[in-house]
């Protein structure tokens, strides 16, 4: 049964890539208000309009993608949150609310609504699938894998993000708009159910795409279960699933640090695809032509090794008015033509992940053999670290290898420090003038409070 839903799969999702399908989908989901303030009717139609047939089904998979792109989730993951964390800093002036902490609670950047306006789109897929006759079996279950897929993704940084968070699962107008905050144990408990959901529909490779990695596969899924457990610390489910993708046999990590970004390189687990007229807007960030808008601290940037040559690829430095100043350098494109894709889960976060749940569980030497595995191929550091004695030792080498490997992108480096408890630690040292402990959490936007009389907000910013 798993090979002839494969077959069909093909055979119904191939044809359907085109720009036309995905305006529909973007023009009904992504128009709508959000998702707490929906009209019924209109939701209704919506879901009528969307579900008539595989081709109008595979467009509103599509407009989950998009919503996603949409959702100010590349600069909250990128920009943002490396300036939050201790990665980087603007260039000129003495920062900003994310750089010094003091996130208000009428700063419409924040990802709040976009990430719910994500949940939303995949409870539509959903709702709108179930029991639906003009829809072939095959597609519906694998689009609404995908759907559980993209509503596990966005629960899981809405958690790590704001703590407590509503866990929304239906579309359903009155319930979501008076939901209270939901325990984060009981909002992992939906990740972990629907990641492990969409890994047994979802198909083994990227052939239904085209090659392209830009959509969810069983390996998509199974990456982000692999960081969910390591979250919860449980670190030998996190070991088994990062070692699932690692041993499948179709990434490898590149010789080097180039290319990491290139659209469908071997390392790249899932990325965000540009459409024709998009170019990777978050490269627009970071590359200037006479000063940069922001630049690494001095903390990221004494991190590297000497020789490390990620440093001399990913950050750009110069002398300027008698400074040294280096920038990030990793996305390098803004051309509407351009081969960069936004990489949101790669294989070496695999490595790392496996190598930190070997270290929790003692096992020093495996910990340390996936560490200078990803040094050697990204960095070219030949001379292996030696293992560590012990727990606490082993965390310093994989926080230090995660900051260097991963800057700049999906959050890591702030939730990492979040995490293993190292934040006021890590933040008083870097921001003593303004950290606050409280800061750890992210406030909801004044107007959301507003909308749900039973939602609360986050102690510090009340």
């Amino acid at each position: 049964m798993k090979t002839v839903i494969k077959y069909n799969i093909q055979r119904i999702i191939k044809p359907l890539w085109s720009l036309q399908n995905i305006t529909i989908i973007i023009v009904l989901l992504c128009g709508c208000k959000k998702f707490i303030e929906v009209d019924e009717l209109t939701d209704k139609l919506l879901v009528t309009q969307v579900f008539e047939n595989n081709i109008s089904a595979n467009a509103a998979t599509l407009g989950m993608y998009t919503s996603l792109r949409s959702s100010n989730f590349i600069n909250s993951a990128t920009l943002y949150n490396s300036m939050i964390s201790d990665d980087i800093r603007p260039y000129v002036g003495t920062g900003n609310n994310y750089t010094n902490n003091t996130l208000q609670i009428t700063d419409t950047s924040l990802p709040w609504s976009g990430f719910y306006t994500c949940i939303y789109s995949a409870n539509s897929v959903i709702e709108g699938l179930t029991s639906n006759n003009s829809i072939s079996e095959p597609a519906k279950g694998y689009y609404m894998s995908e759907a559980k897929f993209i509503r596990a993704f966005s629960h899981f940084y809405l958690v790590n993000l704001y703590g407590d968070v509503p866990l929304v699962t239906s579309t359903n107008v009155q319930v979501n708009s008076t939901i209270p905050r939901t325990p984060s144990a009981q909002v992992y408990a939906q990740i972990i159910k629907d990641l492990k959901d969409a890994q047994v529909v979802l198909g083994n490779d990227y052939t239904f795409t085209g090659g392209e990695r830009s959509r969810a596969n069983k390996w998509v899924a199974t990456a982000l279960l692999a960081r969910a457990y390591l979250y919860l610390k449980d670190y030998t489910n996190a070991e088994i699933q990062a070692n699932l993708v690692i041993t499948n046999g179709q990434y490898s990590l590149l010789n080097g640090p180039a290319g990491i970004f290139v659209k469908n390189n071997t390392e790249a687990i899932w990325q965000l695809a540009n459409n024709a007229t998009q170019a990777n807007t978050i490269a627009s960030s970071f590359i200037y032509t006479t000063t940069p808008s922001y630049i690494a601290t001095t903390f990221l940037t004494n991190a590297f090794e000497t020789g490390d040559a990620r440093k001399t690829t990913w950050l750009r430095t110069q002398t300027i008015s008698g400074v040294p100043v280096s920038s990030p350098l990793k996305f390098t494109s803004t051309a509407t033509t351009s081969t960069e894709w936004y990489t949101v889960i790669r294989l070496a976060e695999m490595y790392l992940i496996r190598a930190e749940a070997k270290a929790m569980r003692n096992d020093f030497q495996g910990c340390i053999d996936d560490i200078n595995l990803v040094r050697q191929k990204h960095g070219g550091l030949s001379i292996p670290l030696p293992v560590p004695g012990n727990q606490s030792a082993a965390l310093d080498v994989i926080l230090h290898e995660r900051q260097v490997d991963l800057f700049t992108e999906g959050c890591h480096r702030w939730f990492d420090l979040k995490r293993t408890g190292r934040l006021d630690a890590v933040m008083q040292a870097e921001k003593p003038a303004t950290w606050q402990s409280y800061a750890a959490l992210y406030p909801i936007l004044f107007t959301d409070i507003q909308r749900n009389p039973n939602l609360t907000q986050n102690l510090g910013y009340e």
